[in-house]
């Protein structure tokens, strides 16, 4: 249980800074790119993030399939590693946004594998879905918003 609040209180504190500071971006990842301009360390406040969830997430497990929540931390310290997913002709941006894939699927289904509690994973399908149809401004940003509050609450239900 401490290990989930600690994450998500990881991540409503960068989103938190993230909006009051910039406001609602493209997408998480695009922080990056924002704090890069404002010149000094700030950039590095991404990777921080993306390494504190992606760590945390290695202990998530109660060992029935330790691989999944393995995998999604793996994929989080991936995007935070590989943070120029702007980059034309390099493979940055395809660690990016194979990481981020990994690491929200990884959780999603770990929490439905190891917890038993498939929840999570169909609402963000759901919701993904409606805000696909629905949403064109930010739409990334959204869908990246409920996979984090899936998986948070998952996580938090299922301690």
């Amino acid at each position: 249980m401490t290990l989930s609040i600690v994450q998500i209180l990881i991540f409503v504190s960068y989103i938190t800074f993230i909006v009051l500071k910039f406001g609602v971006l493209p997408s998480i990842s695009e922080s990056w790119y924002r704090l890069r301009d404002l010149g000094g360390v700030w950039y590095s406040l991404f990777t921080w993030f993306c390494w504190g969830l992606g760590f945390l997430m290695f202990f998530q497990t109660n060992n029935i399939a330790p691989y999944l929540f393995f995998l999604s931390g793996v994929g989080l310290t991936a995007v935070g590693t590989a943070t120029m997913f702007k980059l034309s002709d390099d493979i940055q941006p395809y660690i990016h946004f194979v990481g981020a894939l990994i690491g929200i699927l990884g959780a999603l289904i770990g929490i439905g594998v190891e917890r038993s509690n498939w929840i999570p994973l169909l609402m963000f399908i759901l919701i993904s879905l409606v805000l696909t149809f629905t949403v064109e401004k930010n739409r990334t940003w959204w869908i990246e918003m409920s996979a984090f509050t899936c998986i948070g609450m998952g996580l938090l239900l299922t301690a």
